[in-house]
């Protein structure tokens, strides 16, 4: 652009001082606005792709509630007529996605199961579901509607038959169950859902919500409930060594997985805690007690054993007043008493749990005097809690024999028992009524 001096301008442009001053205003304004186009940003260009967001791929939601696949199109039994089921592979995927396979591998297919892109081993597989933390459920079961309420027993195996019908172990102790144990019932007519070697996705629903657990928004609930693992971590376990104990120590499934009975679904069940061990272990069995921490710890342990791992020493709870107040403890859901006191059963009900102690175990309150003395005062207040232990007969029992204080009887019915009944009338009225007694004298007229 050429440059110019005032004196060029004044000379060239005859202008009267008006016209200069807008003439300057005009030249500010351009390049003000020139200044302001340069910082702000330039619009974007048309010609560039923008960045698109991919959607997250649901493998299940897209083959079956899209497409409108059967289950079966894509898992196929291990064999003919088998209801065990094997994963996908390429002859199923190929019978969709030839061209995937035969021109280029598509990396949004093989990324579906393969770890790596390109997949160079069959050992690059994801586990499904691909989930970050433990597994979740992949089942709906309820124990509680499969149990046997009369708790038989397998005479092959000494256990449970409900638990061994289904759960079987192999040579390692470790539990091997599937479609073979389910198939056992669900095979057989009229059982809903139904199993086979041409089960349809109908069937297949009744159990299992793949779509569920890969898409949150399709969830029953907002949050995946997951199954705790199978093992816990650095623990020695087997099975197997358990069973072949169990005569000595009158052992069963229950013993252990207490709440299974009662779980309608698999997120009510955890691995057994460290205090069921107690129910055996904490007796002072060689190297087998609580308190041999590597019998079952893989890893280095360290420090005393907790003084709660040995019925050998009282737990720090049973203080002076828990003889009186252990009443809430005891009877709650789950109460460990068990553990120490051999005469309560890990199974008994609460109400069991208190007979097994106490028809055995006179209460402190049973003194000397108790009986000639107090009782009849406590027995007064409340009578409900006299029949914990005794039954409707034991006071009869007694008092249908003449206290020792009506002795002799013709003394004290002649004007002895007077003061007695001025003192405590009530006690007279245990056995005696007015009407059938006290009026047989105090009612005559002289």
């Amino acid at each position: 652009m050429a440059r110019f001096s005032g004196s060029e301008w004044t000379g060239n442009i005859r202008m009267n001082s008006a016209s200069r001053s807008l003439l300057w205003l005009a030249l500010l304004t351009v390049v003000v606005c020139g200044e302001f186009a340069l910082a702000s940003p330039r619009p974007q260009d048309s010609t560039k792709p923008a960045a698109v967001k991919e959607e997250p791929f649901y493998l299940h939601a897209k083959h079956v509630s899209e497409l409108g696949l059967d289950c079966n199109a894509c898992h196929v039994p291990v064999k003919d007529g088998s209801v065990s089921l094997k994963r996908p592979g390429h002859d199923q995927c190929m019978a969709c996605h030839q061209d995937a396979f035969d021109k280029v591998n598509d990396q949004k297919i093989c990324s579906q199961c393969h770890t790596a892109f390109p997949p160079t081993s069959d050992q690059q597989l994801y586990a499904f579901p691909r989930f970050k933390k433990q597994r979740p459920i992949l089942i709906d079961f309820s124990h509680a509607k499969h149990v046997d309420p009369h708790q038989r027993i397998d005479p092959k195996t000494g256990m449970r038959a409900d638990c061994s019908f289904c759960h079987i172990t192999n040579a390692k102790g470790e539990y091997a169950i599937g479609h073979e144990q389910c198939a056992s019932c669900h095979s057989k007519a009229g059982m809903k859902p139904s199993m086979s070697a041409s089960s349809t996705t109908q069937d297949c629903q009744g159990c299992h919500n793949p779509q569920g657990i890969e898409n949150p928004s399709l969830r029953k609930t907002a949050v995946l409930v997951e199954v705790v693992s199978g093992t816990y971590k650095n623990i020695r376990f087997s099975h197997t060594v358990h069973f072949e104990h169990r005569g000595q120590f009158d052992m069963n499934c229950t013993n252990c997985h207490r709440d299974i009975a009662q779980a309608t679904s698999l997120a009510m069940i955890s691995l057994p805690k460290m205090d069921s061990c107690g129910t055996c272990h904490s007796q002072q069995a060689s190297n087998r007690r609580m308190d041999n921490c590597g019998t079952c710890h893989a890893s280095s342990e360290t420090g005393a054993a907790l003084a709660s791992y040995s019925r050998w020493i009282k737990p720090a709870f049973h203080d002076e007043n828990f003889r009186q107040r252990h009443q809430a403890q005891a009877s709650a859901s789950g109460a460990q008493c068990y553990i120490c006191h051999t005469g309560v059963s890990a199974t008994s009900t609460a109400e069991q749990r208190c007979e097994q102690c106490h028809r055995t175990m006179r209460p402190a309150s049973h003194t000397v005097r108790w009986r000639d003395d107090v009782h009849g005062k406590f027995a007064a207040l409340d009578r409900d809690k006299c029949t914990t232990c005794h039954v409707a007969d034991t006071c009869v029992r007694c008092h249908n024999q003449t206290p020792r204080s009506h002795q002799p009887l013709a003394y004290f019915k002649g004007g002895a028992h007077a003061n007695l009944a001025m003192l405590n009338e009530r006690s007279c009225f245990t056995c005696h009524t007015f009407e059938n007694t006290c009026a047989e004298c105090h009612t005559k007229t002289n």
